[in-house]
C-alpha cells in the first residue's frame, strides 16, 4: 500500500458519517441496491475473484453492507457444511476496498481474521445471529448422564459439554440415541441444486473496521470497488482422507480424517451478490459534507486498519520412541510496525501439517485429542500449544516483566483487547496440557448402564475442540471506548515489535503421538489510519 502524508491540516467528518446516535433529528430517505458484481469467476480447487463496483450516490451504510453467497455440492445433496467455528467465513481469503484505484482497507487471510472478531460476540448472538449468518455452530449443551444419579455419578464424564450440532447425545430431556449420531442441521448444510442450498451472509464491518465506524460518502467520493478473493475448497485430483485445507467440512462429520469420503467440490452457480443501504440527506446536510471535503485540508475519517503477517516456531529434535521426551523450543519475531500506531494484535496458532514432523503426526492424538488436523474445523483452528509461553516487546521495552505462562492470565490479556471477553468454553481455550481429566469436561464418550465407555471417537467435541480457540491477545488502546481517537493506541518508534515465543515439543513412543511439528504464528496487527477525502481524490495516511 502506497504511504500517503497530510499536506494541510483536514477537518473532522459531519457527525452523519459516523457510526453513532445523533442528537438531532435528521430527515432522510432510504434506498437498498442488490449489486451484481462486474466480474466474478470461481473454481472449487483454487478458488476465485469478485469485484463490485458501487455507484455514487448519497451516503453508504457501511457498517450494514453485506455479502451474499450460495455453494452447491457437486457430490450429494446436503454432504456438506462449513467449519464449525468460522462457518462461510472460511471462504474468503483476502478482501480489499479501494476508491479510485487506490487501496483504503486491505484485509489479509480474513477467515481467521474475522473469526477472531467474531468470538468476542456473546454466546446468544453467536448462537442465534452469526450461526445463522455464517453457517457456523457455536451451540453449546450440557449432558447430564441418563442413568441414576447413584450408578452414574462416580463416572467423570458424569456432566459433560458438548457441541449439539456435532454430538447427538441421550441426556435427561433429550431422545436422542445411546450411540451419538453426528450430523449438522439440514439448514446448514450444501445442498447440490442451486437455490436452494444454505447462503451465507457476511456483513462487511465483520471484516472490515474502516465500515464498522464510518458511513462513506458515496456522492462526493471516486469509484469504490470491493474486491474478494475466495479461498479453495475440495479438489476432485485431491483424495477426501488426504485433504488439508478446504473451506467446507463433510457432514455428518467423520470419526477421523482418514474415514472422509466427501472430496469436497463445490459450485458458486449464482453471481455473490452485496446489499447496500444508501441513505439520501437533505441539501443542509449534504453541504456540511461537501464543505468539509472542500476546505484547504479535507475531509478526515479515522479509521483502523490490520494487517497479517506470520512466523514460524521451528520443529522440535525430542526423541521418539521410549518414553516420553521434552524439549523447549524459543522462537523470537520481528513484527515491524515502526512509526504506526498500534492498537491490539492478535496471535493465531497451527501445527504445520505439511512439515515432516506434521505428515507423521497428522492424525495422531495427544492424550486423546487430534490436535493437528480436525475433521470439524479442517486448518481454522487456532490450537492451544503444550508448555507455550510469550513476551512482547514494544520501543526496546518488554511489555510483561516475566513471560506470560498462565492460561487464565493469557485469557485475561486476550479479553482486554475488547470489551465484551473472549467468549468460549473453559476446555476450547484451557486444556491444562490436554489433561484427559481436564479434556473430559467435554463429551467423548458413549453410555452403557450408566458407565461410560471410551472410546475417544464415539464423540466428536471432546476430540476435536479441545484447546482449538486459543488466541493470543495484547491491547495496547489506552481506552476501548476512545476508539479511533488519534493518540488513544500506542505509537511504534523506530524499533520494531518483537514478540517472544516458547513452546514444549513432545517426543512420545510413537511419531504419530507427539507433538513436534513446527507451529505456524500469524500475527494480525490493528493500528490507526486516516482516511483523508479531497475534491480531486483521497489519500490514506497514518498521521
Amino acid at each position: 500500500m502506497s504511504e500517503q502524508t497530510i499536506t494541510a491540516t483536514p477537518v473532522s467528518a459531519p457527525d452523519v458519517l459516523l457510526n453513532q446516535p445523533l442528537s438531532r433529528q435528521v430527515d432522510v430517505e432510504l434506498e437498498t441496491k442488490i449489486l451484481e458484481p462486474v466480474s466474478h469467476q470461481y473454481v472449487s480447487a483454487n478458488g476465485g475473484r469478485t469485484t463490485f463496483v458501487l455507484p455514487a450516490s448519497g451516503v453508504l451504510d457501511a457498517p450494514n453492507c453485506a455479502l451474499v453467497w450460495e455453494l452447491t455440492s457437486t457430490e450429494a445433496d446436503g454432504c456438506l457444511t462449513y467449519p464449525f467455528w468460522s462457518g462461510g467465513l472460511a471462504m474468503l481469503g483476502q478482501m480489499t476496498c479501494r476508491v479510485g484505484g487506490q487501496i483504503l482497507s486491505q484485509v489479509d487471510n480474513v477467515a481467521r481474521y474475522a473469526t477472531i472478531r467474531n468470538n468476542f460476540k456473546s454466546q446468544a448472538e453467536k448462537e442465534g445471529v452469526l450461526d445463522a449468518r455464517h453457517g457456523s455452530m457455536n451451540c453449546i449443551r450440557n449432558r447430564p448422564c441418563n442413568a441414576l444419579l447413584a450408578t452414574g455419578s462416580a463416572d467423570r464424564s458424569f456432566h459433560q459439554i458438548y457441541n449439539p450440532e456435532a454430538d447427538q447425545l441421550n441426556e435427561f430431556g433429550y431422545a436422542y440415541a445411546n450411540t451419538p449420531g453426528h450430523t449438522q442441521q439440514p439448514v446448514k448444510s450444501l445442498s447440490n441444486v442451486a437455490g436452494t442450498s444454505l447462503q451465507c451472509v457476511v456483513r462487511l464491518s465483520d471484516v472490515f473496521k474502516f465500515f464498522e465506524s464510518n458511513k462513506l460518502p458515496l456522492l462526493a467520493m471516486a469509484q469504490v470497488e470491493i474486491e474478494i478473493v475466495w479461498n479453495k475448497c475440495g479438489d476432485a485430483n485431491v483424495a477426501a482422507a488426504n485433504i488439508l485445507d478446504s473451506a467446507v467440512i463433510e457432514r455428518p462429520i467423520p470419526a477421523t480424517a482418514g474415514a472422509r469420503a466427501r472430496t469436497g467440490v463445490v459450485n458458486m452457480t449464482n453471481n455473490p451478490t452485496l446489499i447496500c443501504d444508501y441513505i439520501h440527506y437533505d441539501d443542509a446536510e449534504k453541504q456540511q459534507i461537501f464543505n468539509a471535503i472542500n476546505s484547504g485540508g479535507g475531509m478526515r475519517l479515522n479509521f483502523t486498519e490490520v494487517v497479517s503477517t506470520q512466523g514460524i516456531n521451528p520443529a522440535s529434535t525430542a526423541a521418539v520412541g521410549g518414553a516420553d521426551t521434552y524439549q523447549v523450543v524459543e522462537s523470537n519475531h520481528i513484527i515491524g510496525m515502526a512509526m504506526k500506531e498500534v492498537k491490539k494484535i492478535y496471535v493465531w496458532k497451527e501445527y504445520d501439517l505439511t512439515s515432516p514432523a506434521g505428515i507423521a503426526e497428522i492424525d495422531g492424538n495427544f492424550n486423546e485429542v487430534y490436535t493437528h488436523r480436525s475433521v470439524m474445523d479442517n486448518r481454522i483452528k487456532s490450537q492451544q500449544i503444550p508448555g507455550e509461553t510469550y513476551n512482547f516487546v514494544i520501543n526496546n521495552n518488554r511489555i510483561y516483566n516475566r513471560p506470560v505462562d498462565n492460561v487464565a492470565t493469557q485469557h485475561n490479556y486476550l479479553s482486554q483487547c475488547n470489551d465484551e471477553h473472549w467468549n468460549c468454553v473453559e476446555p476450547y481455550y484451557d486444556t491444562a496440557t490436554y489433561n484427559t481429566n481436564k479434556c473430559a469436561e467435554l463429551a467423548d464418550t458413549t453410555w452403557a448402564n450408566g458407565v461410560a465407555t471410551q472410546d475417544i471417537n464415539a464423540c466428536r467435541t471432546k476430540p476435536y475442540l479441545s484447546g482449538s480457540q486459543h488466541v493470543i491477545g495484547l491491547n495496547m488502546d489506552k481506552y476501548n471506548a476512545a476508539g479511533n481517537a488519534i493518540g488513544n493506541g500506542q505509537r511504534i518508534s523506530s524499533a520494531p515489535i518483537e514478540f517472544n515465543y516458547t513452546r514444549v515439543g513432545i517426543g512420545r513412543g510413537a511419531a504419530n503421538l507427539s507433538s513436534l511439528a513446527p507451529v505456524l504464528l500469524t500475527f494480525f496487527i490493528e493500528y490507526r489510519r486516516s482516511l483523508i477525502i479531497r475534491p480531486l481524490g483521497v489519500d490514506v495516511s497514518d498521521a
